[in-house]
């Protein structure tokens, strides 16, 4: 249990590989962990025998934040989970299909506008990251936006990044290895039980008003998943229910807010840390696009902006240790057997930080992904892999791409003055690896 209360256990389950090899065995109560630190075992775990690991622990704390595992990120490996997580695909990649691309850059060009507000002030950028990255998510999910003053959007960000930061408590996992402590109080998790009804109660109340409207809008992910649920109920074998909507929702929001948000405070906190490769990539956007703003289809033509994509999703992968796995049946990893019902944990950061892989691998260096740098993309695992696959990989890669691509062209990041100390790369880690906050000055660009 000690080897897993680290302040920032990515860092620390790595040092452990160091000592143990990229594969070793924690003993936790009658839990056995595995943890996998390169991104080949983890491959071979994920995606090649992804039947044998695509299930996840069922605990008293998932269930209560899950609505009893009635989602994707934390519903275990069933017939009623494989039927939902195709209900969401399917209704994600429509409405990303029909409108992603236009969402983001409206979102973008809002940010534009933001930042340009601010006059040169130096500012803390993370709640307006936070407030585009939700409105694409939002528009996507509810066919609706918000701007920064909204009481609505801040209450839910109050509410999930509570419910993102305490998940990662050692206070919370506690509870499932020794039943013993539920039997106590514990603070944190009250607080946990608080933040999941205020959540469901503004889920809730949004669904409702979407119901309530009567129409069902296909081309918006509520009103193609209400209208999966319904043909579902007709149909004979798994039933879903509003309740599978509702916390497929969560998911969506969680997971298309929080993680992009905390990417591009990590992109700005790297470039402050080595200024001269923004110059590198709106010098690039300048010469390849001739003044105009970046399509997603534009990135092949655009490898120094992708680089630095690359080298930052390497560097600060948003959900380090993924969610945890679990061996469905016997299997084995790295030739080691592997008995059913162990937890496997990828150590994404880990297998980002391999040095048998990666040259120098705790140093900012985006060049290492151009040509001739010796990176390969291949050796990223930033969204997963397998049955368990990020469900937002492709509007993660298009948001990351267009938000830093319109970022980089209208501004130039700099501390606020020569005396003020560079961010802390190191991190706040929890489920979502946050950097500390910081100031920037945007100072917007002369023009290409």
């Amino acid at each position: 249990m000690t080897e897993l209360m680290h302040d920032h256990l990515p860092i620390h389950l790595t040092n452990l590989a160091k000592r143990y090899g990229n594969i070793y065995r924690l003993k936790c109560g009658n839990t056995t962990m595995i943890v996998l630190n390169s991104s080949d075992i983890i491959r071979e775990a994920l995606v090649k025998k992804w039947s044998d690991f695509a299930g996840r622990a069922v605990s008293y704390t998932a269930d209560i934040v899950s609505g009893g595992g009635r989602n994707i990120s934390l519903g275990d490996y069933t017939e009623e989970w494989k039927a939902l997580r195709r209900l969401v695909h399917g209704a994600l990649q429509r409405c990303c299909k029909h409108s992603l691309h236009n969402v983001i850059e409206r979102q973008a060009l809002q940010l534009r506008k933001v930042l340009v507000d601010y006059r040169g002030g130096a500012v803390d950028l993370s709640e307006d990251f936070t407030v585009a990255a939700s409105n694409v998510i939002i528009t996507l999910v509810f066919g609706k936006e918000y701007d920064k003053s909204s009481s609505e959007l801040q209450q839910l960000h109050r509410c999930l990044n509570e419910i993102v930061a305490l998940w990662g408590s050692t206070w919370i996992s506690a509870l499932d290895t020794f039943p013993l402590l539920r039997k106590f109080p514990n603070p944190v998790f009250s607080r946990l039980l608080r933040e999941v009804s205020r959540r469901d109660e503004i889920i809730r109340k949004h669904l409702n008003q979407f119901k309530s409207e009567g129409h069902r809008r296909t081309d918006v992910i509520t009103g193609s998943l209400l209208e999966g649920v319904d043909r579902h109920q007709t149909e004979p074998g798994v039933v879903l229910t509003d309740m599978h909507v509702h916390m497929a929702t969560v998911d969506l929001l969680i997971g298309g807010s929080e993680t992009t948000a905390a990417w591009l405070n990590w992109t700005v906190a790297f470039l402050l840390h080595r200024p001269e490769f923004q110059t590198k990539v709106y010098e690039e956007l300048c010469t390849v696009l001739e003044g105009r703003y970046p399509k997603y289809s534009d990135r092949q033509r655009l490898p120094i902006l992708c680089s630095l994509i690359h080298e930052v999703l390497r560097l600060r992968p948003v959900a380090p240790l993924a969610v945890p796995h679990k061996a469905i049946r016997d299997s084995s990893i790295a030739g080691y057997f592997i008995p059913r019902n162990t937890i496997i944990i990828p150590n994404l950061f880990g297998a980002h930080h391999d040095p048998e892989v990666w040259s120098d691998p705790y140093s900012f260096k985006p060049e290492r992904f151009l040509e001739g740098g010796g990176g390969s993309t291949r050796a990223l695992i930033p969204f997963g892999g397998g049955a368990r696959l990020c469900l937002g990989e492709t509007v993660a890669k298009m948001e990351l791409f267009l938000f830093t691509a319109y970022l980089l062209r209208d501004f130039c990041f700099v501390l606020p003055d020569s005396e003020a100390p560079l961010p802390d790369l190191r991190g706040v880690a929890s489920v979502v690896l946050k950097i500390k906050s910081f100031t920037v000055i945007a100072r917007p660009r002369t023009g290409p």
